[in-house]
This record gives C-alpha cells, structure tokens and sequence, in this order.
C-alpha cells in the first residue's frame, strides 16, 4: 500500500496556513540571526581565553560531525512527534548552547556547549523545513520553499555585519547574550504556530534507515555534489580575496543578495519547470561561477562570480528539497534530514579535498576542481529525474508512491 502525504488544507485551518508560514519565516530568520551571531564573538572568545589553536579548531569543528549526527535523529523526531516540539528544543539548545559560553573557559564545557548549539541548529533547521513542506500543496512548493529559504540567507548577510558593529561598542559577552535573546524570540513564534492534525504521522517514522537509503541516495549524491560546490566558493573566498588584493567581504556580499533576489524572483519558476531542467541550470551557471572565479583578479569579476554562484545556488537548494519529499512522502522530516545530510557531508568533506588542492596546486585549480565537480550532478540529474522515479514505481516492497514527474 502507498504512503501519501495527508493534504495541507486538510491538517489545518486554510485561512491559518500563510500565518503559520510567516511565523515559520519569521522564526527562522531570527533564529539564524542568533546562530550566525556566534561567527563573529565565538572564535575570539576562545582565543582570548588562552585556548591553543587545536583546541579553538576542536571546539569549532564538532560542529560539523554533531550536524550530520544528529538529522537523521531530528527528522525522525519530527516525522513522530511534528514539527513545533523539534523547532521548540532547537531554539532551547541554542539559548543554552550560546548564552552558557560567557560563563565558563573549560574546554570540555565549552565543547558540550557547541554541541548544544549543533543541536538547535540540525532541529531547528529540520523542523522548520518539514513545516513548510507539510503546509503547502506540492504544486506551490518550489516557490514557498525559495522563499523560506530566504530567512536563512537574509541572516547571514546582516547578522555578522551587525554583531561586529555592536562589538565595537560592547563587551564581547554581548554577542552570546544576543544570539540567545534571538533564539528565545524565535523559539516563542514557534510556540505559537497551530499544531498540525497529522492523524497519519506515525506513518512516516515507519521508514527504515535502509529504506530512507534506498529511496533518497540520488537525490542525497546529487546534494552531496552540490554542497561540495558550495564549499569550494563560500569558504575559500576570504582566501581568493586576499591573495588577489581584493575587498575581503566583497564575495559574502554579493553572495548574499544575489541569492537572497534569485530566491525571491525565481520562485514562481521553479514550479513551471521541472526538477531537472532547474538543477541543469542550477549547475551550469555555479560551474561558470567558479571558473570564473578561479580566474578572478578584479573586484568586478569576484562579483560575477559571486552572482552566478549565488543564481545557481538559489535554484537548486528549494528544487532538490521538493524532490526529496516526493521520493519519500509521508516523511517530511526524514526527507528534509536525507536532503540536509548529503548537502553538509559535501561541505564538510569538500572542504578538506579543496584544502588538499589549494595546498598542492593553488587556487586557480581549487575552482577549476570545484567546477569539475559539480559538472558530476550533470549525468546525477538524469539518474535522478529517470532512474529514481522508475525505481520507486517498480519497488512495491518499499510501500512508496511517486506523485508527480519529476524531469
């Protein structure tokens, strides 16, 4: 028997579900204000309390091995127990995790604490996503998932500009306690969005680990890619930009309102067409991007860089979310975390292949190798919109329905 994701308007009121979107936007948008906050005081805190550097970098990179952890975890929790109580512990985590800092220089403390802020990062993130999926209709779902995926990106372009001007002025135990005032105001607008009356729920907990494995691995290969394409541009742009003589915040600018305008104004087309042709499109301007970035000079060309890799990332992060959650319906939360887990697997281990390149050949070949890269989701896209669906019809001991054409 197939599994099909209960109706929107029949899980809630229909004159709730834009308010209950908004709220979950609006949340977001604070939470990630608060979270983004941390960049900034956090790496200076645990210097100026005479951490060595291994430990700076220890206390850092648990991050990383706690997010791809912990979503299998929280899309679960949210499949069981519906979104608000996962989005309700990801503000609690991140209150605790950011405000607890400024009260302790042990290093095993200050590392549970960065763990907590993990988890409020891979629940709220998670749980928020699966909310949006679950209250609007797969036909609308490419724009309201770009649109949502703006709160995140409008965070990070104001948040650490605003929390290094306020350092100026402040103590550096202010940019925790702001973090946390801005999680708390995020966790109450999510305490106040309606429940949903998901009668099937239970249904989707169901999956097994190797189902959910089965089911999702091209789409979680193809994000896999994609966030090593990510990798390759937004974390080694400080780098680009200071040993080509070049504003050092240049790149995260543009970045951010190129990505922020491509979310706004792409939205409707990313209902129109299908997954395919949007990931095509998505990888070849990102491809351009980093070559043109890995032959970046000027200002100018940094720029064009940054604006073609922000389109192409605008594009495919909402399109291969949708797709996820139809090649696992019934499942918001386990279909958000496949999606979420190949994407910061590919930055995590993206990150260190790149180290590897730039270390060995520079950074002109660190973006041609990037660039490499993501011409990989070219032939993933076809297994991805042909094979996959194909798959999924012809597998009923998988107990899944494809809803929707994907290509």
């Amino acid at each position: 028997m197939a599994t099909t994701l209960p109706a929107p308007s029949a899980a809630t009121d229909p004159a709730d579900q834009p308010r209950a979107f908004w709220l979950a936007w609006a949340s977001t948008l604070l939470f990630f204000a608060g979270f983004y906050a941390l960049l900034v005081p956090l790496p200076r805190y645990l210097s100026g309390i005479g951490l060595p550097d291994w430990q700076v970098g220890l206390i850092l990179g648990a991050f990383g091995v706690a997010s791809v952890l912990g979503r299998p975890v929280a899309g679960i929790a949210v499949d069981r127990l519906g979104s608000r109580p996962v989005l309700l512990v990801g503000a609690a985590s991140l209150i605790v995790g950011a405000g607890g800092v400024v009260f302790t220089a042990q290093p095993l403390v200050l590392g549970a604490l960065r763990l907590a802020q993990t988890v409020g990062y891979v629940a709220f993130t998670t749980a928020g996503t699966a909310l949006v999926l679950e209250l609007t209709p797969e036909e609308r779902r490419g724009r309201q998932m770009a649109i949502f995926g703006a709160a995140a990106n409008t965070a990070i372009t104001l948040s650490p500009a605003i929390t290094s001007l306020l350092l100026e002025y402040a103590p550096l135990g202010y940019g925790f306690f702001a973090a946390s005032a801005l999680a708390l105001v995020a966790g109450l607008m999510a305490a106040s969005i309606r429940p949903l009356a998901r009668g099937a729920r239970a249904s989707g907990g169901r999956y097994t680990i190797g189902t959910v494995a089965t089911v999702l691995w091209p789409s979680m290969l193809t994000a896999f890619v994609f966030g090593a394409g990510f990798a390759a541009f937004f974390l080694f742009a400080p780098i680009l930009s200071e040993r080509r003589g070049m504003p050092a915040g240049l790149p995260y600018t543009v970045y951010g309102v190129g990505i922020i305008l491509t979310r706004i104004f792409g939205s409707r087309w990313l209902d129109r067409v299908g997954t395919g042709a949007t990931l095509i499109l998505s990888a070849v301007l990102i491809i351009v991007g980093l070559l043109v970035a890995a032959f970046a000079y000027s200002p100018l060309s940094l720029g064009v860089a940054a604006v073609l890799a922000a389109a192409g990332g605008g594009l495919f992060h909402p399109a291969l979310i949708v797709h996820h959650a139809r090649m696992l319906p019934g499942a918001p939360g386990q279909s958000t975390a496949g999606f979420y887990l190949g994407f910061d697997l590919g930055i995590g281990l993206g990150s260190w292949l790149f180290g590897a390149v730039l270390d060995l050949f520079g950074l002109t070949w660190l973006y041609v190798t990037g660039a490499a890269l993501i011409g990989l989701t070219l032939p993933l896209t076809a297994l991805l919109v042909r094979w996959q669906p194909a798959m999924l019809a012809q597998s009923p001991s998988a107990g899944l329905a494809h809803q929707a054409p994907a290509g």
